[in-house]
């Protein structure tokens, strides 16, 4: 899940709680707010939290269409059998949803994985839902050189190889759309509640992707050797000899853009750090030589 920021006691942002609880009042939720959270900035949505709910109220466009593509992912993933968090209502046009609370139990051991790695397996099948998966707003084109300047210097100073990079995410690009991809299919997304049921988060991003992406993502953010080594099995052993070499490419490009997007985006509150992603990239390298791979990591 994004990194949150909690508002503080400022005039707007008692404003942005008093328009969370004036929903809450209409949707005849009694239940006291213990926690409001503007993401504004990042989702276009402001996110009160009670007892055993939470109810994400859009306030820009954006927003609105987030929480439609949310709506819409997680009604999909239902039909297939994949645990959501309950939706308790919510506004068609996207303006708010109201979903049950999870509570979370520890990530990782034979049933985390065993479940996390069913629901990639249930994702995957084609067709993806209709319509189109969420984006962030684009920036103005100045913020955007501006940023890609900030981005290219810390994604050296992080240690990543530009070369490798480029060529890895253009091979990456090219490989066919032959499955269904959740779009961020991180272990922090794939919790246990409280009753031992898994629960999939953030359903903006689903859309066609390539073979195993869901399963590689989980595998190089998992952060039990044992439990890594489990989901790499199952994408072994669901992988033809003639695809190899393109799941070596997506293995390799996938536990790159975990790095990267570490470096980039360090307060993703899922405890992965930059020893653990370059460590995955390491491995990652190796898979990838191992299968087949067509690129070649470039030297530096």
């Amino acid at each position: 899940m994004p990194a949150m920021s909690s508002i503080g006691s400022g005039a707007a942002d008692g404003a942005l709680r008093e328009r969370v609880t004036a929903l809450l009042t209409e949707l005849g939720v009694e239940q006291p707010l213990t926690g409001v959270t503007d993401l504004t900035t990042s989702l276009g949505v402001v996110q009160g939290v009670l007892a055993d709910r939470v109810v994400d109220l859009a306030v820009t466009e954006s927003g609105r269409r987030r929480l439609r593509a949310e709506l819409r992912g997680r009604r999909w993933a239902e039909e297939r059998q994949i645990g959501v968090p309950d939706v308790l209502a919510a506004a068609d046009d996207g303006r708010w949803l109201l979903s049950r609370r999870i509570h979370p139990a520890a990530t990782g051991g034979p049933r985390w994985t065993e479940t996390a790695v069913d629901a990639a397996v249930r994702i995957a099948p084609l067709p993806a839902p209709p319509g189109s998966a969420w984006q962030p707003p684009a920036r103005p084109a100045l913020r955007r050189a501006r940023a890609s300047v900030g981005t290219t210097t810390r994604l050296v100073r992080g240690g990543v190889r530009l070369g490798e990079l480029r060529a890895v995410r253009a091979a990456a690009a090219q490989l066919p759309l032959s499955e269904v991809t959740h779009g961020d299919f991180r272990a922090a997304n794939a919790v246990l509640d409280d009753g031992g049921r898994m629960v999939v988060l953030e359903w903006t991003g689903v859309r066609p992707g390539p073979r195993h992406r869901d399963l590689l993502t989980l595998w190089a953010t998992t952060a039990d050797d044992d439990d890594r080594a489990a989901v790499a099995r199952v994408v072994l052993d669901r992988t033809a000899g003639w695809e190899e070499p393109d799941v070596g490419l997506l293995w390799h490009a996938v536990a790159l853009e975990q790095l990267a997007e570490r470096i980039t985006r360090p307060g993703r509150g899922d405890g992965l750090d930059l020893r653990f992603c370059r460590a995955r990239l390491a491995d990652a390298r190796g898979i990838a030589a191992e299968l087949g791979s067509p690129v070649r990591v470039p030297e530096r």
